[in-house]
């Protein structure tokens, strides 16, 4: 057996039994450029980020991503989530990274390859210290011989779960990693590749002969050559656009040349920007600028379609992987999506006095959403709901300012009254009509 098949049997990530080929397109790019497309060219991830369509999708979703704030929250024992701090190895997961170019990096391995393998480097007491995300080309993943569990091997070394946080993407029933989609769509990316190539060319060679000069007579092959070279010489250039040819002995020039649109090269292009946009599920709008946009009229419907079509998947397999196999207990991780779906300033302000006067949100919360410090002396804590909506003789919350002067008293309502007054919540006494009347008389 030869050591590639060797390789093949050692590593294999599909099944115990089944021994892959050299011909078998699952193998992909685990050795290196992948296996080359029908053009007879090697669509390896590197070459496929050449093509400007599959860049703009894979710059599109990693950025979506990788921008969203995030954190750590707490589930209680009454079901209530309350935020925790974020701890180091998450808010800044290497000494000399940023955390948007680690979320950049995992959602580029997600899109490119189908797998993030996450390294969690450990101190001596098996905390968590850094988060080193791999390349997924050196890690090959192992079913256990009891089948309850995997292994990962990284340049001939093995690790189980408690050190390598994997997260897959496109995932089947018959193979361990997930699919990657540069291997899925190979056929499609070169077709894009070569387009962009040909056009490239055409530009710049041409793809067929400008014109020809036809002679009435039978001029000798150095004749030929001659009058070739005169004409070529005084009109092909830059320097020589727009010039004036002139032609001898009766020979006349004749064009030939084609237009892209006439080879329908600019249909093809633009017919590949959307495929390539479905492949990565993008709209193609936000990929090709010459195809409108169905969804929406506004900016907002745009970004919360692109969030909830696009964003979500990759979003919600990282918040459940990092929960489940990171965090303790009943912490889960989660980005704050509602930072891509946030309003224009009129509706902001809006919604934000809508929430106020309805009493679920007080000022100091609204303000911590715009990034505003709270107002002084706590009183932009106060909750606030219509009157007509507060039981009969009671203030809709504790302490109030009465008169206006910001001086909250705890022993008093909103109106001033005193709750422990033995006539609190009584209507007022009525007017006695009849000692007005008899005044009047």
């Amino acid at each position: 057996m030869s050591l590639f098949r060797k390789a093949v049997r050692s590593v294999n990530p599909f099944s115990a039994t089944e021994v892959l080929y050299d011909s078998d397109p699952r193998l992909g790019d685990l050795f290196g450029e992948g296996n080359p497309a029908i053009s007879g060219k090697k669509v390896s991830r590197s070459r496929a980020l050449r093509m400007v369509a599959v860049w703009r999708c894979v710059s599109l979703l990693a950025g979506g991503v990788s921008g969203l704030p995030s954190g750590v929250w707490a589930e209680t024992p009454t079901g209530r989530r309350v935020p925790l701090d974020t701890p180091a190895w998450l808010a800044k997961p290497l000494p000399w990274q940023a955390p948007v170019d680690f979320w950049h990096r995992v959602m580029v391995s997600l899109l490119m390859d189908g797998n993030a393998f996450i390294w969690t480097q450990r101190n001596d007491r098996g905390r968590i210290v850094a988060l080193h995300v791999l390349d997924p080309k050196r890690v090959t993943i192992e079913e256990r011989e009891s089948k309850s569990d995997i292994r990962f091997q990284i340049d001939g070394e093995y690790f189980d779960r408690s050190w390598i946080l994997w997260i897959p993407n496109f995932t089947v029933d018959w193979q361990l990693r997930g699919l990657s989609p540069i291997d899925a769509a190979r056929q499609a990316i070169d077709l894009g590749l070569t387009v962009e190539e040909f056009g490239s060319r055409f530009f710049h060679q041409g793809t067929s002969m400008a014109g020809v000069i036809q002679h009435p007579g039978t001029p000798e092959k150095d004749e030929a050559e001659m009058l070739r070279d005169m004409f070529k010489k005084k009109n092909s250039g830059i320097s020589n656009s727009h010039a004036i040819g002139i032609l001898t002995g009766g020979a006349s020039w004749q064009n030939i040349t084609i237009t892209p649109e006439q080879a329908q090269f600019l249909d093809t292009r633009r017919f590949q920007k959307s495929e390539i946009a479905l492949l990565f599920g993008v709209p193609p709008h936000m990929v090709d600028p010459t195809v409108s946009s169905s969804w929406g009229s506004g900016v907002e419907e745009m970004n919360r379609f692109f969030t909830t079509f696009s964003l979500q998947d990759y979003i919600t397999r990282i918040e459940q992987y990092v929960t489940l196999f990171l965090l303790p207990g009943k912490q889960f991780f989660k980005f704050n999506v509602d930072a891509r779906l946030r309003p224009n300033t009129k509706e902001r302000y809006a919604a934000y006095k809508t929430a106020i006067e309805t009493g679920f949100m007080n000022r100091d919360e609204v303000r911590d959403l715009e990034d505003k410090e709270p107002i002084p002396n706590g009183l932009g804590k106060t909750f606030y709901r219509p009157l007509n909506f507060a039981p009969l003789g009671v203030g809709p919350y504790e302490g109030g300012d009465p008169n206006g002067d910001g001086k909250v008293d705890p022993t008093k309502d909103e109106l001033g009254r005193d709750p422990e007054d033995p006539d609190y919540g009584k209507p007022a006494p009525k007017e006695d009509k009849t000692q007005t009347n008899d005044s009047q008389d």
